[in-house]
């Protein structure tokens, strides 16, 4: 018998790119028992998309979708998503995704043919690429210190990855728990991986299961360059989530470390000829003070 695979999507708004998505996966050569949606409460078509979607009549994936009463972050999403497969499932391991993830269709296979090249797997992450395949530059995974170790097998050792795709059995989340749900969004992908890792190290990305990111624009996050006023709110979560996870994994020297660069950020913007520099440094600030007293509790 097979191992057995679900899937865990987290939507918000981006109803076209979920069609896109969800298409993929029921084309997969490796063949998902069940696809859990999580639709953060789009206000979008979304949700009338998601109750009229039937799959295909040649898939024998089932679909799941789970419709949440508001909007609580990517974070909470996957929260929701991975105790829906504990609770709901018997499936052995558990694909996790972005909605804007297009899987090529062999992802999921190559991620599987690389489970047993070492034992005590914690996950496997694909190599995600832009939508002209060239790398993606945002959600960049970071590599072990012997990350070639294996790399003649197609395989890099990494310390932490993302949810835009990896790949953790039912025995990991049970032993280590779930995404920080309060997170809301940003950094819950490393801090929970990074939690992966303290209890296996053979943590790698499959070079050969390639997976498109369809952002818009293929750049990293930086909020010396961000011009959307409305988005600088992310920052705040994104500053206060890595000070506590670098607090948490590398001690007092990781938590001055990352406050540090916060603040040689925050000058950088004051002398800056960017917009909304007040904005900018006053959510940096924000997120500083929280992340030093913030001490999210792990279920």
């Amino acid at each position: 018998m097979g191992i057995s695979v679900d899937c865990v999507v987290v939507t918000y708004n981006k109803v076209d790119l979920l069609k896109e998505c969800l298409a993929a996966l029921l084309k997969q050569t490796y063949v998902l028992n069940t696809i859990f949606v999580i639709d953060n409460d789009s206000d979008d078509s979304t949700k009338e998309f998601l109750d009229s979607f039937k799959g295909n009549d040649i898939s024998k994936t089932d679909i799941k979708v789970i419709h949440l009463k508001k909007n609580i972050g990517g974070s909470g999403g996957f929260n929701i998503g991975l105790k829906n497969f504990i609770s709901n499932s018997k499936s052995q391991y558990v694909w996790i995704m972005d909605d804007d993830t297009i899987p090529n269709k062999d992802s999921l296979e190559k991620l599987i043919n690389k489970l047993f090249i070492k034992t005590n797997v914690g996950f496997l992450s694909s190599n995600v690429r832009w939508k002209d395949q060239t790398a993606a530059l945002m959600n960049v995974p970071q590599v072990a210190r012997d990350w070639n170790s294996n790399a003649d097998e197609g395989i890099i050792k990494l310390k932490f990855a993302s949810f835009v795709s990896i790949l953790v059995s039912r025995d990991i989340i049970k032993r280590i728990g779930y995404p920080v749900s309060d997170f809301f969004i940003w950094g819950d992908d490393v801090e929970y991986t990074l939690r992966i890792g303290t209890v296996t190290k053979n943590n790698y990305l499959v070079c050969n299961s390639l997976v498109t990111h369809k952002m818009s624009k293929n750049i990293g996050v930086d909020i010396l360059d961000e011009n959307n006023r409305n988005k600088l709110h992310r920052y705040y979560y994104g500053t206060r989530n890595m000070i506590y996870t670098e607090k948490k994994y590398n001690g007092t020297y990781g938590f001055f470390r990352e406050i540090t660069r916060n603040f040689i950020t925050i000058f950088k913007i004051i002398r800056s000829n960017g917009k909304y520099k007040f904005k900018k440094v006053s959510t940096l600030l924000h997120g500083i003070l929280s992340g030093c007293f913030y001490n999210p509790k792990i279920k």
